[in-house]
């Protein structure tokens, strides 16, 4: 089998390259050229089909002989502005945090479902500019408190919302999400432009198989 990717050192010299970009698949194309460079053994595919009746995909299918490795990737966003070399990186708002953090989950929980299915590891990537994902909350009566994703928490057992959460945020979303494994969540520094929005930070939950996924450094 296949061990869980390390993220950190290709994170690092990506963040180097690349401290910002204009859309998750700008990431999820430069993250797969930076795997490459870091192990040109690699074989990779991007929107890989998972499904045989569902249309789901994979972000990034990694195989290495008979081993495979399944990524997924969010790129949640806040306003930010900033010039790199001529070329104009100009983010919007993202709105819905609560909705944001249920998709995350959700992501987790597919990754699992693809670990059992393939017998193979796969990890979740969350990188964003928006503080409010990484920080404590301040109140823990949330709506979305069940999909907490900040820094230091852990996250597993059954997740749902709370019963204050309208129709309009719960739709497609109304399902609670059944985490198998047990996260320790930590996030880790990427990139920093400086000015509002300018600090992005990542989160890397690694999923090694059903009933083990743990959360890496």
């Amino acid at each position: 089998g296949w061990q869980v990717i390390e993220i950190e050192p290709v994170l690092a010299s990506l963040g180097k390259r690349r401290p910002i970009f204009h859309s998750e698949a700008d990431l999820q194309h430069e993250l797969a050229h930076e795997l490459r460079a870091h192990d040109p053994e690699l074989a990779l595919r991007l929107e890989y089909p998972i499904g045989i009746d569902s249309r789901a995909s994979l972000d990034i299918l990694l195989r290495k002989g008979v081993a495979r490795f399944g990524l997924e990737l969010k790129y949640l966003c806040r306003s930010a502005q900033t010039t790199i070399d001529n070329e104009i990186f100009a983010l919007k708002h993202q709105s819905a945090h609560d909705i944001r953090r249920y998709d995350v989950v959700k992501d987790i929980v597919r990754m699992e479902r693809f670990a059992a299915r393939f017998d193979a590891p796969a990890a979740v990537l969350v990188l964003t500019n928006d503080p409010a994902y990484w920080s404590s909350r301040r109140r823990a009566d949330t709506i979305d408190a069940a999909f907490d994703l900040s820094d230091l928490s852990n996250l597993t057992g059954s997740r749902g919302w709370a019963a204050a959460a309208g129709a309009g945020t719960t739709k497609g979303r109304a399902e609670p999400l059944v985490v198998s494994g047990s996260y320790d969540l930590r996030w880790h520094d990427y990139s920093d432009l400086g000015g509002p929005g300018g600090r992005f930070r990542y989160l890397y939950v690694p999923i090694t198989g059903p009933g083990l996924g743990q959360a890496g450094a």
